[in-house]
């Protein structure tokens, strides 16, 4: 009896361990599930946080011009191939984004954005692409896969079915583990987001005959909050009235201004008050304006001012770039500052819906520069520019003397002065006080003779100048030594970007001096050498440097009599050169031979988009010989 009775009490104990044992199973079992659970909450949190991010980032008008919504979709889903995902083909869409980004999405709500019906874009060939955009994109698709309704609202649209989202992830991941510098795109733990400038910078990524580069048909809209938004055409005209619209227009047209409606911009010059008049009212009315770049063409008066600045109050306009050329009465600069056109300005700098403004004054108006606004916090950028033609000595130095107030001024016009050797040194001054005032990067000194000894003065200058950008020189006769100076400026300088030097007889010494500054610059993008004699050595020689520069895009070489040796040696340059898109030959007796071996180059050369070969004689037969080369080239345009 006492047997049994242990044995029963061993399969009591034996049961509790058992009962234990699982429940401890099942605890740690749910403790796991919690734990997935968790991190699975945690990573629909963060992919919800980036999403959010994305959807709220406040990029100003001013810098963007692309819609920031893109996806990659297969060319044809149910031509899939499983075995061999990286051979699929995608393409690049935009998305319209009709729906609200700061409420909630209900169940019955209609879809917030869609695909636009739109063929895409071709997505270029190399890793650069999804190195830079892969990430975004993969955001994108996850959460549109998860069906996700963020704070920020958008939710996956009928026509965008699961399994073009399921094959473009499938894509991106396979391209991760294919290639160890995508490894990081289908993570987005660390993800930064991508800025303004990144967004704007797609398009040079894709293969577009878009006229302006509309992508997918867009159009931008700010809402009422300042952000700005890309919608497809039926959601626009949805949201302004089509009459006032079509009044706006026929207010441009009959100005023969442009207007780009997909951007909301308008560029226009009003030659006379009544057409001014006209062209105000309908500004008021058209609700989407977010651009203007209006100029003043006839005599105006404050009157004027006061009438544009209340039609800029009921506008959508944000971003303003105003010409003021002509006013009325003299043009001494010496007008007081308590003018009252002075004021008028000022007041259309304070109006609040003002983001960007710059102004284009002329001599007389330079007083505006040492005027503060009461109040700009809710300006992101006030610039001025000067152009100050035909100003004389006078009028030069009292420009130097009101510049050492500005902190804003971003360009300088002084062409056709024929300020001389001493106005040089006098733009050397300007230079000067410019040294407290670090905006200015443009200056343009086009035919004022400055000769060698002012072209040296001014690379003096470059060498420690850090934001001009463009310089103009052209028409300076600064010959072979003004074109050393300048070299030697190029090798310290690191700003400048666009360099102008035509009709300037620097020569075949000039060139190769410029061109051993080309093997070191690393920011010139744009370099004009129209019409200087620089002949065949000065082709040689920058051949020689395109070889190794990496930097620039757009060379002009018109009018230099480089024959067929220099075009000889520039298409061997164009065999290797990866970075021109732009060259300039017209008039340069290059003959038969020497288009012919351009014709070669363009066969290999993947870079070069426009190449002008005009007024230099090739012949009907070389022509052909240019069009067959041009069958196998699949970038330049003309």
């Amino acid at each position: 009896m006492l047997n049994l009775t242990l044995e029963a009490k061993e399969k009591d104990i034996e049961m509790l361990k058992l009962q234990y044992n699982m429940a401890r199973m099942q605890l740690e079992a749910k403790e796991k599930d919690d734990k997935v659970q968790h991190q699975s909450l945690d990573k629909l949190a963060l992919l919800q946080q980036h999403v959010d991010g994305i959807l709220t980032q406040n990029i100003e008008l001013h810098g963007y011009s692309t819609p920031r919504l893109f996806i990659i979709i297969p060319v044809d889903h149910t031509k899939w191939d499983q075995m061999n995902v990286l051979k699929n083909k995608f393409r690049l869409h935009f998305l319209c984004e009709c729906g609200d980004h700061t409420e909630m999405i209900s169940k019955n709500s209609q879809s917030p954005f869609h695909i636009i019906k739109h063929g895409g874009y071709e997505i270029p060939s190399g890793t650069e692409f999804f190195c830079k955009y892969g990430k975004h994109m993969f955001i994108l698709l996850q959460w549109l896969k998860l069906g996700m309704s963020s704070s920020a609202s958008l939710a996956p649209s009928p026509d965008l079915i699961d399994a073009d989202i399921d094959c473009s992830i499938d894509y991106m991941e396979a391209l991760s583990k294919e290639d160890s510098t995508l490894s990081n795109i289908t993570t987005i733990d660390d993800s930064d987001g991508l800025e303004g400038s990144d967004f704007q910078n797609v398009g040079t990524y894709l293969r577009t005959n878009d006229e302006d580069k509309q992508f997918g048909d867009l159009y931008r809209i700010m809402t009422e909050t300042g952000r700005a938004k890309w919608v497809c055409l039926a959601h626009c005209r949805s949201i302004y009235e089509e009459k006032e619209q079509k009044a706006f227009v026929n207010a441009v047209e009959m100005n023969s201004g442009k207007y780009n409606a997909h951007l909301g911009k308008v560029v226009i010059t009003l030659a006379s008050r009544d057409r001014a008049r006209g062209f105000f009212d309908a500004l008021t009315t058209a609700r989407c304006i977010y651009d203007l770049d209006i100029t003043f063409g006839w005599d105006w008066t404050e009157i004027d001012l006061e009438v544009f600045e209340n039609a800029l109050a009921m506008s959508n306009v944000s971003n303003l770039r105003l010409g003021l050329i002509r006013t009325q009465g003299n043009t001494d600069i010496k007008v007081p500052l308590t003018s009252a056109r002075y004021e008028r300005l000022i007041r259309i700098i304070e109006l609040g819906n003002m983001k960007t403004i710059h102004i284009t004054l002329s001599l007389d108006l330079i007083k505006l520069l040492s005027l503060q606004p009461r109040r700009s916090s809710h300006l992101h950028k006030l610039t001025y520019e000067v152009n100050a033609k035909s100003a004389g000595a006078i009028g030069l130095q009292g420009l130097v003397n009101s510049l050492k107030a500005s902190t804003a001024l971003t360009a300088l016009n002084l062409e056709w002065n024929s300020i001389g050797k001493e106005g040089a040194l006098a733009a050397l001054a300007l230079l000067e006080a410019l040294k407290t005032n670090a905006t200015l990067t443009n200056l343009n000194l086009g035919s004022n003779s400055i000769e060698k000894e002012g072209a040296q003065a001014l690379s003096e200058a470059l060498k420690t100048n850090a934001t001009l950008t463009t310089l103009n020189l052209w028409g300076n006769s600064i010959g072979e030594e003004g074109a050393l100076a300048l070299s030697e400026a190029l090798k310290a300088n690191a700003t400048l970007t666009n360099l102008d030097l035509w009709d300037n007889s620097i020569g075949e010494e000039g060139a190769l001096a410029l061109s051993e500054a080309l093997k070191t610059n690393v920011t010139l993008t744009t370099l004009n050498l129209g019409r200087n004699s620089i002949g065949k050595e000065g082709a040689l020689a920058l051949s020689e440097a395109l070889k190794t520069n990496a930097t620039l895009t757009t060379l002009n070489l018109r009018d230099n009599s480089i024959g067929k040796e220099g075009a000889l040696a520039l298409s061997e340059a164009l065999k290797t050169n990866a970075t021109l898109t732009n060259l300039d030959l017209w008039d340069n007796s290059i003959g038969k031979e020497g288009a012919l071996a351009l014709s070669e180059a363009l066969k290999t050369n993947a870079t070069l988009t426009n190449l002008d070969l005009g007024s230099n004689s090739v012949g009907d037969e070389t022509a052909l010989a240019i069009l067959e080369a041009l069958k196998e080239n699949a970038v330049i345009t003309q």
